[in-house]
């Protein structure tokens, strides 16, 4: 808004029931751009010929797509001058798809990004036009790392459409050697196999907060995991899910290789407690967590 291009206008969402009353809430792009007086198109099918209609009347030169949601068909693509851009969280071509964010802590990359590039027919694999790297911190959460790179992507985006609209530049092509790819994660993903190692468990704990959330059982009942730690295991030869210890610095859960010690969860129909709460409220020195069925 405050640089030399002009927005033309913003595209988002149908206003949808939101919050637990389902009340009709505009999206914060929506609230944005009132505020700005930038004029507003929230189409049910972008792809459809009277949006179409519409957009070719703006006669924009560019446009720049972030988590939007909907397909864009190969027309759509070709109507602005430079066609479209994306915002992508990930050092592409690594984690193309719906949950870079997530997988790139889940896999103990050292480092995550963004990348800003041409969108094509398929998924996420443009040519690159801009890219910027952060580490990927020891506590970091898929929340924590999503905030980072939100900022990260308004800071490149600016930059990157300089190269766009400069025809001496060009963009470079992805290394088809280097694709990894990422689905879109289920509730399903969320649950804990304790015969896995620790490193992993702590990896999947953060990668699944705030959502779908990690998750095991305790007689019966769901218990999120919130947040953990890896301990040096007190107990080695205990079976991976037994809880080893529960004190009033918490509790420690015995994994295929080393211990986790838990540091905030949720029991199903509970509130949040810290893990020596739970540990103090709760008799499971020596219970045994895992998936009920």
């Amino acid at each position: 808004m405050d640089s030399q291009h002009e927005c033309v206008c913003v595209i988002t969402q149908p206003d949808r029931p939101a919050g637990r009353g389902r009340k009709i809430s505009e999206s914060a792009v929506k609230v944005t751009a009132n505020a700005a007086n930038v004029p507003i198109f929230q189409p049910q099918n972008i792809n459809h010929e009277d949006a179409m209609a519409y957009l070719r009347e703006l006669r924009c030169d560019l446009m720049i797509v972030a988590a939007y949601g909907q397909l864009f068909k190969q027309p759509l693509l070709a109507l602005p001058k430079y066609g479209c851009i994306n915002i992508h969280a990930s050092l592409l071509p690594r984690w193309r798809g719906a949950s870079p964010i997530q997988h790139a802590i889940l896999h103990g990359d050292d480092n995550s990004g963004v990348t800003i590039m041409q969108m094509a027919q398929k998924m996420d694999a443009g040519d690159i036009w801009y890219q910027s790297q952060c580490a990927i911190e020891a506590q970091d959460t898929a929340q924590s790392l999503h905030d980072r790179l939100a900022d990260m992507g308004a800071q490149c985006l600016l930059p990157a459409i300089e190269r766009v609209v400069d025809e001496r530049v060009k963009a470079v092509a992805q290394d088809l050697q280097q694709v990894e790819y990422c689905g879109k994660l289920q509730k399903s993903d969320g649950l804990i196999e304790w015969s896995a190692d620790a490193v992993h468990i702590d990896r999947q704990i953060r990668a699944f907060f705030p959502w779908p959330r990690a998750y095991t059982y305790l007689q019966g009942k769901r218990l999120g995991v919130l947040s953990a730690q890896v301990q040096d295991c007190e107990h080695p030869s205990a079976t991976a899910g037994t809880i080893v210890r529960a004190d009033k610095r918490g509790f420690w859960v015995a994994t295929g290789h080393g211990c986790v010690s838990l540091q905030r969860v949720i029991l199903e129909g509970g509130k949040a407690m810290s893990g020596p709460e739970f540990a103090h409220v709760h008799a499971v020195l020596d219970q045994q967590l895992g998936d009920p069925s």
